[in-house]
């Protein structure tokens, strides 16, 4: 079994999947890329695949001479490399349009060609609304857990039968106390080691803001600098796709589809939540390819987990070379948004204690205390 990370871009946004994937020969190159009917830049990325027991998380960048991106209306633009196996278009630059087609080709260094099938960007229809229902959950051993289910309401576009996925992304504001991380060197037992971000270090023995160690003198001396690394925004990443047809829509309408859980703790609330659900039109290839990534997640935590099978791909090779996976498609996209806060649905939130009896927000820096997210200290622009 092979591993392979797809990224979703959105304008500048990366989302990324970690899929298990059958049937792909380590070392296959592997290609995320979409264009929306969003403002651009549109990304293309390639990677290799790597195994599911190696310790990368990531497979290693592959570079292309070059990547030119087609529409059937005769535009073309060559995109441009702005990382690590990351192709970009221009700010600006080519922009989708719902109706047309678009494909890519790849041009590798050694000769080898890989283009993706025209794939057409079709309407999308809305999100009408979002709703939540609040649980509880009482475990064994541990206290109430709370949370909300979240449902969407939505519709196809007028007269259409074409397939759609939804996204679900949560966001939430967090703060962090640095200046209180434990001690890797006998945690517990030890005073607080803060980081450096956290604007304080110990002054006589007693920590002091605006401090921090200057490696150069060999130390410590007022800066007067400010934490950078208190204040993050958090986005869990999307586990699964979630993927639908008409076949289960009532006259192109879907009814409480459920996209997610909110659980309800000291960090997720400890100002709002933000829901936002990104709705996006599929062809039947890009539908497909996501219906296979869907199905293998949730095998994964089936006992009825299929032993065969193959993710679809609409990528070819032109020339004989390396075997490529993945998919490059076209979606017109439509978002909508709700915040939850603590007077959404008043609950006791307990706060965090570390091995001190501090209670409050832990001690780490908060673009890495939340596996599993993405974490930056930029606002969203669209935050409210």
């Amino acid at each position: 079994m092979i591993l392979f990370t797809v990224l979703l871009v959105l304008g500048s946004c990366l989302d990324r999947i970690d899929i298990p994937v059958l049937g792909v020969d380590s070392g296959d190159l592997i290609v995320d890329g979409l264009i929306t009917d969003e403002p651009g830049p549109y990304t293309v990325k390639l990677t290799k695949a790597i195994k599911v027991d190696d310790s990368r998380q990531v497979g290693e960048p592959i570079y292309a001479k070059q990547i030119t991106l087609f529409d059937n209306a005769g535009n073309e633009e060559v995109l441009k490399q702005t990382g690590n196996g990351i192709y970009q278009t221009k700010p600006g630059g080519i922009q989708g349009v719902i109706g047309r087609e678009y494909f890519i080709r790849i041009e590798m260094y050694n000769g080898n060609v890989i283009e993706s099938l025209p794939d057409r960007m079709d309407p999308v229809g809305e999100v009408d609304s979002i709703y939540y229902e609040f649980e509880s959950h009482q475990p064994a051993d541990a206290p109430t857990e709370y949370g909300y289910r979240i449902f969407i309401d939505a519709h196809n576009a007028t007269g259409s039968d074409h397939y759609l996925r939804w996204k679900f992304t949560g966001t939430y504001v967090v703060e962090t106390l640095p200046q209180y991380k434990l001690c890797d060197i006998s945690p517990c037992l030890d005073r607080y080691c803060p980081l450096l971000c956290s604007g304080y270090a110990y002054v006589n023995g007693e920590l002091k803001k605006g401090y921090a160690y200057n490696p150069k003198t060999k130390m410590v001396e007022y800066t007067g600098v400010e934490c950078t690394c208190c204040r993050c925004w958090v986005t869990p990443r999307e586990d699964k796709p979630k993927v639908n047809d008409n076949q289960i829509s009532k006259n192109g309408k879907f009814i409480k589809v459920e996209m997610g859980y909110v659980p309800i703790n000291y960090y997720t609330f400890f100002e709002k939540y933000r829901v936002e659900i990104m709705q996006m039109s599929l062809s039947r290839a890009a539908f497909d390819y996501w219906k296979a990534v869907q199905s293998q997640k949730e095998g994964t935590n089936s006992l009825f987990q299929p032993v065969t099978g193959k993710i679809p791909t609409n990528l070819f090779e032109t020339t004989e070379g390396m075997g490529v996976q993945g998919i490059f498609y076209a979606a017109a996209v439509t978002k909508r948004q709700i915040y939850l806060d603590k007077t959404t649905h008043k609950v006791y939130i307990r706060s965090p204690q570390d091995c001190f009896l501090r209670e409050g927000a832990m001690g780490e820096d908060c673009r890495t205390a939340f596996p599993g997210s993405m974490s930056t200290y930029q606002q969203p622009a669209d935050w409210k």
